[in-house]
């Protein structure tokens, strides 16, 4: 009985590898093949004829200054926000929490395309100050790097704002407060007890929001003008079928990513940096007395708050109106739902819609099926064959999604054994299957959170019981971590929904998600449908988000 355990959990420990590997390892190292592959053999020409090009040196710096901008100035705001949340925040503390929270459940192609309607050359905020001042062209311009950088601080400043917003509840209030006693001020007591422990915290945002800068393209595809990166040019390339570029620029890509966070890493345990412990005292908010000092943060966090609602109420309010009015009228107006009939009763406006949702709880539930036995054997095995799968499973997150795509280009474009000798390339799945494996990091994280949560004692009398192993995960483990693998669930639903890198490098026929009708009515100037869509999938994220706070209250409240 024993050795027949055994021999099924080495099964399925292989069928596992199998699929991870022929679905992330393989379609790299075929990239990998690719860009070092010349007329004449293997060798570095592909790659010192695209470095020896000034213009895409210029992409290359522009990629990597579009990455740390992005750590700097999120990190900014996003620690800044969650110190004010933690020490000054009063009674609407929860109502604001949930509103700071929100940028990360609107994907990236609504703001994008809601900034553009507020803030571009024809943009209602745009129109309203030149006309109010009498200025006789816009205050402003809305276009290349700046505006990327507003965007993504926009939208990523919430991985650090959760994350140091969390980490700060490991605070020693005694100590801060001691500190004050002996007379240090706020910067010391920032520098010497609150810096220590959020320091991982801010390290694992910066990684993330690195990340997420260098493989934007949203932004750089709608406002970027003349500011190129690596993201935008992977996609021309794919679409002039210079599949040979497209690989050196993946790789690139792909080097610069996990070196910095190779980087981080080391700056980690070279300063010794580790998790904090359990805080000996909560922190207290004060919110009492009325300095200038605290109406400033009240005044700069209302500020925030109005620039994450106002896009969100800009695009709900102008899927109301008619195209032509949008794009004629400072503050259009002329109410109608023909946006809205046009997706429901028209099948084909309505597929992109389908589609989406469809793609994204296949992402959900592929990710869910390969990293909930996963996850449950990492935490409690620790054995070599569960660090091989956790590292296969985590191997995305040094991965921007450029990357994947164009790796299951290569792989896939032909026939292969991993697609049982089917090509995957113009097929509906090629794309569930990318936003699974990027999914696949978050959801292992998200569920090995939950599976540390559940009590041992539990299994320990269901097996005192005479249960077998596999009754008591299906019976004792599952119903107690569901909360968690449902939030995780959620969690990658809600990013998938309106994904727009992989799409643009993936779609067909046949799956063309919701994100690329959206930009394909924009360009086409059908404005108000494409509105109409982005505020259908911001309702939808609304929910998940409300669910989400439902079941992991501990993490998002």
């Amino acid at each position: 009985m024993k050795n027949r355990k055994k021999a099924l959990l080495l099964l399925g420990y292989a069928i596992l590898t199998f699929f991870l590997a022929g679905y992330i390892v393989v379609p790299f190292f075929n990239t990998l093949i690719q860009a070092f592959q010349t007329e004449s053999g293997y060798g570095l020409q592909v790659f010192r004829e695209y470095l020896s090009n000034a213009n895409q040196l210029r992409v290359v710096g522009n990629t990597v200054l579009l990455g740390l901008t992005s750590v700097l100035v999120c990190g900014v705001i996003g620690t800044a926000l969650a110190l004010y949340m933690t020490f000054m925040a009063g009674r609407e503390k929860k109502a604001v929490h949930i509103l700071l929270l929100s940028p990360m459940m609107i994907p990236g192609v609504i703001i994008v395309i809601s900034f553009i309607q507020l803030y571009g050359e024809s943009g209602i905020v745009t129109k309203a100050l030149e006309y109010l001042l009498e200025l006789p062209e816009p205050p402003f311009s809305f276009w290349g790097f700046g505006a990327i950088v507003f965007v993504i601080a926009y939208t990523q400043y919430v991985y650090f704002y959760l994350n140091v917003y969390v980490a700060l509840k490991y605070v020693d209030y005694s100590a801060i407060e001691a500190a004050r006693g002996m007379g240090a001020g706020l910067p010391r007591v920032f520098a010497d007890v609150i810096w220590p422990v959020i320091t991982p915290a801010v390290l694992t945002s910066a990684v993330i929001t690195f990340a997420s800068g260098i493989s934007a393209f949203s932004a750089p595809n709608l406002i970027g003008g003349g500011f190129k990166v690596l993201s935008t040019q992977i996609v021309r390339s794919k679409a002039n079928n210079h599949m040979e570029v497209a690989s050196v620029q993946v790789v690139i890509l792909f080097a610069i990513s996990v070196a910095v966070i190779l980087l981080i890493q080391f700056y980690s345990r070279r300063y010794g940096i580790g998790v904090s412990g359990e805080r000996a005292a909560p922190v207290i908010p004060s919110v009492k007395g009325k300095s200038v000092f605290l109406w400033l943060c009240r005044a700069v966090i209302a500020l925030q708050l109005i620039l994450i609602v106002l896009p969100v109420l800009a695009i709900l309010y102008l899927s109301f109106m008619e195209t032509q009015s949008i794009m004629m009228m400072i503050f259009p107006h002329g109410f109608t739902v023909e946006n809205y009939q046009e997706i429901f009763q028209n099948p084909r406006a309505l597929k992109p819609l389908v589609n989406s949702v469809e793609m994204s709880l296949m992402a959900v539930g592929a990710g869910l099926l390969i990293t909930v036995p996963a996850s449950y054997l990492i935490v409690k095995r620790r054995g070599r064959y569960d660090s091989i799968v956790r590292l296969l499973i985590l191997l995305p997150w040094t991965m921007p999604a450029s990357v994947v795509a164009i790796n299951l280009i290569n792989t896939f474009n032909r026939e292969s054994i991993f697609a049982f000798q089917q090509p995957l390339v113009g097929g509906f799945l090629i794309l569930p299957i990318a936003y699974t494996i990027a999914a696949l990091p978050l959801l292992l994280s998200s569920n090995e959170v939950a599976v540390r949560s559940l009590s041992p004692y539990l299994e320990e009398a269901s097996r005192s019981l005479g249960a077998r192993m596999a009754d008591t995960f299906r019976y004792v483990v599952i119903p107690n971590v569901a909360p968690g693998i449902i939030a995780g669930g959620m969690l990658v639903f809600i990013r998938t929904i309106g994904e727009h890198t992989m799409s643009a490098l993936l779609y067909g026929v046949y799956n063309r998600p919701i994100s690329i009708s959206m930009v394909m009515n924009m360009q086409d100037y059908n404005i108000g449908l494409s509105l109409a869509y982005g505020s259908i999938v911001i309702v939808i994220c609304c929910l998940a988000l409300a669910l989400l706070c439902k079941l992991d209250s501990k993490r998002f409240l």
